[in-house]
């Protein structure tokens, strides 16, 4: 069997809020020999930020010295993006041998199209990591905490909550209060958890009180990490840990966006842990991953001239974050941009963002026929934006646009982002 005729023969039903989908994979997990015991994990969960304090945390460990697995979604161009030692993903006869391994020991009362894709890829990568002999393993949920097939896991080392707020709505509540408690039931006994900064008040009663309810080892909040930005250069830092100021000539971050100084300050506070763990040696680490860390689709920068940026603020939490981020560094620019949205998320509320900066818009379907908002809806939301054909075609019609004053970002869906990527991959 071919990687490509697997991953299409694949169930791609959508079961993370159903509840009885992590008791299975935990049974599947016992029977192959519970290879989530085999290495330390670190497993993240959160609303945004999670992909860009995931990779810098992977790449710390990794600038270490540590063999370091990392599973996130979503994948840009290969789905196989999800499952990466090192930074280099799995190969498809090593996704196919895991595969096949976990299928021959599967229960009897299981078989391989009862699991969904997204929970294929989870035991492939547990097994994968397992096999591989990784030291660490950074796991990021897919969606919510509770009913996510990463929850499968026992407990981990560590677990780190990014900032929560509303998504996925339908499937994890309505409400802050009830979608922190969905993300918050990865707790469990004896991890250290670490909570990213500017939470919600809800939010932070919720992981506080699971947190004791669920007998973690201790929590860590950012009251200790201060970042002073050298405002002459951006990218130049003073960090403060635990009332000591370190080598400000060390630290220059390589990432874009407000919103990364509080997923910044969030690694910073696990480092910290490490260092008191004896299991990092000195700060040289961070200072080398905040020097070269790239993140795609995070403020992703195209060109300098005229700016072009890729964003997949795909909510209203990472709007505002992308707004926000863009008020500073460009608040004297022109801003184009090129949006797309999907049906099953809050685009109401997106739209109304963009209708409250004035920008100009060009307005396209992303590329999943089955979870795109349609073009009279989109237009409907946004009249005064221009209809393009995709987001290559938008990106053309944008610099058309563009002067030398004009700054262009390429948002609201990761699939837009997964086109512009495909087409430089080609």
């Amino acid at each position: 069997m071919t990687y490509e005729d697997l991953v299409n023969q694949m169930n791609s039903s959508m079961l993370a809020g159903h509840d009885d989908r992590v008791t299975l994979l935990k049974e599947v997990l016992a029977t192959i020999g519970h290879p989530d015991l085999k290495y330390k994990i670190i497993h993240l969960a959160g609303t945004n930020g999670k992909g860009s304090t995931g990779t810098m945390t992977a790449d710390l460990l990794n600038q270490q010295g540590y063999q370091v697995g990392h599973f996130a979604s979503p994948a840009m161009v290969d789905l196989r993006e999800q499952i990466q030692i090192n930074g280099r993903m799995i190969s498809k006869n090593e996704f196919v041998k895991v595969y096949e391994f976990i299928n021959r020991k599967l229960p009897q009362d299981i078989k391989s199209n009862d699991l969904t894709v997204f929970e294929w890829f989870t035991l492939i990568m547990l097994q994968y990591f397992a096999d591989q002999h990784v030291d660490w393993a950074v796991i990021e949920a897919g969606l919510g905490g509770l009913t996510d097939s990463t929850n499968a896991i026992e407990p981990p080392l560590l677990t780190i909550f990014t900032h929560i707020d509303l998504d996925h709505t339908n499937i994890l509540g309505n409400t802050i209060k009830l979608i922190a408690y969905n993300k918050s039931q990865i707790i469990k006994k004896g991890t250290t958890v670490f909570v990213a900064p500017h939470q919600d008040d809800a939010a932070m009663t919720i992981l506080k009180n699971t947190s004791v309810e669920n007998g973690a080892a201790e929590l860590d909040l950012p009251d200790s990490i201060k970042i002073d930005v050298n405002h002459e250069n951006l990218s130049g830092f003073d960090l403060t840990v635990n009332s000591k100021t370190l080598n400000e000539h060390l630290f220059h971050f390589n990432l874009l966006g407000d919103f990364q100084l509080d997923n910044l300050t969030t690694v910073i506070m696990v480092y910290d842990w490490l260092i008191d763990h004896q299991m990092i040696e000195d700060w040289h680490p961070l200072a080398k991953m905040m020097n070269t860390i790239s993140i795609p689709g995070r403020m992703q920068q195209l060109t300098k001239r005229p700016p072009v940026f890729l964003d997949g603020a795909h909510n209203p939490d990472g709007t505002r974050q992308l707004m926000r981020s863009m008020g500073h560094l460009f608040f004297d620019y022109h801003w184009i941009f090129v949006v797309g949205f999907l049906k099953d998320k809050n685009y109401l509320e997106m739209a109304r963002l963009y209708r409250k900066y004035g920008a100009k818009i060009f307005l396209t379907k992303p590329d999943n026929p089955e979870r795109a908002l349609p073009e009279e809806e989109l237009h409907n939301l946004l009249p005064d934006a221009a209809m393009v054909y995709d987001a290559r075609d938008g990106l053309q019609q944008a610099l058309v646009a563009s002067d030398d004053h004009s700054v262009i970002v390429v948002t609201g869906s990761f699939y837009l982002i997964k086109e512009l990527e495909q087409s430089n991959e080609s």
